[in-house]
């Protein structure tokens, strides 16, 4: 890792890369270990990934806010060696508790790496009370824990701010009373939120689908999310900047969270509902200190771009004369007056997504965005002298066809027509079905399909200039769909992977691989995500699918004016 001619030492200068890691770093949080309970905060993947991470971030400056508490973070090292806290250099067997903060399901391997250069036993049930309690949130246990089930003693499925001081107080009463592990798992079973894997039995019908999940110790039947009800309450952004980060040196603020645009393929837009928006004030006020930490904020949240004070935030850091970056522009609100003040801020590469490339098929999706919107933005953006601009496609969404994909090539040759000035990046990833969507019934498109459509994009655009194409294997996306959409019998295959690769895992794996990634599934059957409660009904994902498939649209979500999916009426 290099910034600026500085080299990070490789990692058998361990210690002394910690150290060199922790002095560019401004934010970071030292005490003293006494009595305290001991927690290691685990993101697994490497520092510079993890350090950008706003949902890690938050989790360490609120244990650390707990006096009982002593919070250090672990990154995976990219190297086969010891692991170790960055604050104190001391191995994880030292700590009380292990809590992952997990956000994609391709680090799950991680996770394994992570516990065997620990030399902590992979499997719950192989632990004992001499080992630290493992404990894990993030965006992918929100959607679908169970692949890693039987890794973990217990799951936060939900917003974490919340359930901080409530999860690690059971823990530390506990702990000071000498509970046993069992009797632990049952008073943590008793918070919201908080999911015991190994309180849950599951029976299995002859074909492999799931039949039956009994809750034994008197768990509860369905799993409620947490949920912040009023995030102006916690004022989110980078509690660390560094350097060494992909977003160098840059204060991170979340603007908003949620999105009541209904993309049928987005995980975010239905398990962070109802969208929510942070006040104007709380805002201005992590911006102006942004600014004067690091000359530099990056306004992020899943629907960044319509968040309602995002021009007068961009003539504050203008004010101020400081730079700010957007997370992605939505193509309908785009402006005028927008894109100046964007680029009066600093703003400089344009990101858009389409995803799709035909009318017809953004209605599937309900990506609600016609050509002539699309057009009419690339304009705005030129006439702005904005030419750095990325463009984000999916292919081998439900109903697509050949014909959909040379629409993405003659949609972005016309873009290129208006955009005549630098370079413009397509990002093309395989359409991923997603638990919590209306396309967790959908099957994956299949590898052979989708290197096909790739092959029609690529050469389609070959001799295009300034314009330069990035995607995802076929292969990797087959992985990740299996990753998403698969229950607890993943769990020797994701140790096979661990230790022998994937090609062997998905040899051995019982079910077949194919059974979770290139099935459609049916309405009635159990899914293996079933058992959380996101206040989302099932049978409104379903119609939504159904929609889909015919081309219907939805329109945005009217926040606590209807009912149609069923979160309002939890609130």
């Amino acid at each position: 890792m290099e910034i600026a001619g500085e080299h990070i030492l490789p990692f058998k200068n361990l210690k002394k890369r910690g150290e060199i890691l922790l002095s560019r770093e401004k934010g970071t949080i030292f005490k003293p270990w006494g009595n305290r309970l001991k927690v290691a905060l685990v993101y697994p993947n490497t520092y510079n990934v993890g350090i950008c991470n706003l949902g890690f971030q938050t989790i360490y400056e609120r244990l650390n806010s707990l006096d009982y508490v002593v919070c250090e973070r672990v990154f995976l090292p990219d190297a086969n060696i010891s692991v170790s806290s960055l604050e104190s250099a001391r191995p994880l067997q030292d700590f009380d508790v292990l809590a992952f903060s997990i956000s994609f399901e391709q680090d799950y391997l991680n996770i394994l790496k992570t516990l065997e250069l620990a030399r902590i036993p992979f499997l719950s049930s192989h632990r004992g009370g001499n080992n630290p309690l493992l404990i894990a949130g993030g965006a992918a246990i929100f959607l679908n824990p169970e692949p890693i089930a039987d890794f973990f003693d217990a799951f936060v499925i939900g917003e974490g701010e919340d359930v901080i001081s409530e999860l690690f107080g059971i823990i530390r009463t506990c702990k000071w009373g000498h509970t046993d592990r069992l009797e632990l798992k049952k008073e943590l079973s008793s918070i919201e939120g908080v999911y015991i894997p190994a309180f849950y039995n599951i029976t299995y019908c002859p074909d492999n689908r799931i039949d039956k999940v009994i809750p034994l110790y008197n768990a509860p039947e369905k799993v409620k999310k947490r949920r912040v009800e009023d995030i102006n309450k916690y004022p989110i952004h980078s509690v660390i900047t560094t350097p060494y980060s992909e977003f160098r040196n840059t204060e991170l603020i979340e603007v908003s969270r949620g999105c009541g645009k209904g993309c049928r393929f987005c995980a975010a837009g239905f398990i962070y509902l109802p969208p929510r928006e942070r006040s104007k004030e709380v805002i201005m006020d992590s911006v102006i200190k942004g600014i004067d930490k690091t000359g530099k904020v990056g306004l992020v949240g899943a629907a960044v771009s319509e968040y309602s004070g995002l021009k007068d935030v961009c003539r504050q850091v203008i004010d101020i004369g400081g730079e700010a970056t957007l997370s992605s522009l939505r193509l309908d609100v785009i402006d005028k007056e927008c894109l100046l003040l964007l680029k009066g801020s600093g703003y400089k590469t344009i990101t858009l997504a389409p995803e799709a490339g035909s009318d017809r098929l953004r209605d599937v999706i309900n990506k609600c965005i016609s050509d002539e919107e699309i057009f009419n933005a690339a304009s705005l953006i030129s006439e702005a002298g904005m030419n750095k601009v990325k463009l984000y496609f999916m292919i081998g969404l439900p109903t697509e066809s050949d014909y959909d994909i040379e629409a993405i090539v003659l949609l972005v040759k016309k873009i290129r027509g208006i955009i005549k000035k630098g370079e413009i990046t397509l990002k093309v990833n395989p359409f991923i079905p997603k638990p919590w969507t209306p396309f967790q019934w959908s099957p994956y498109a299949g590898i052979g399909v989708l290197q096909k459509r790739l092959k029609i994009v690529k050469r389609g655009l070959a001799i295009i200039k300034g314009i330069r194409v990035n995607f995802l294997s076929p292969r990797e996306g087959y992985a990740q769909t299996y990753l998403s959409m698969g229950d607890r019998r993943l769990r020797d295959t994701l140790i096979t992977a661990h230790y022998k690769g994937w090609r062997e895992a998905f040899r051995k794996a019982e079910p077949l691989p194919d059974f979770f990634v290139n099935r459609e599934k049916r309405f009635e059957e159990v899914l293996p995500w079933d058992f959380i409660d996101h206040g989302i009904k099932k049978r409104y994902l379903w119609d939504e699918y159904q929609r889909a498939l015919k081309d219907i649209t939805t329109p945005p979500c009217n926040v606590g004016r209807c009912t149609r999916c069923g979160v309002c009426l939890m609130m």
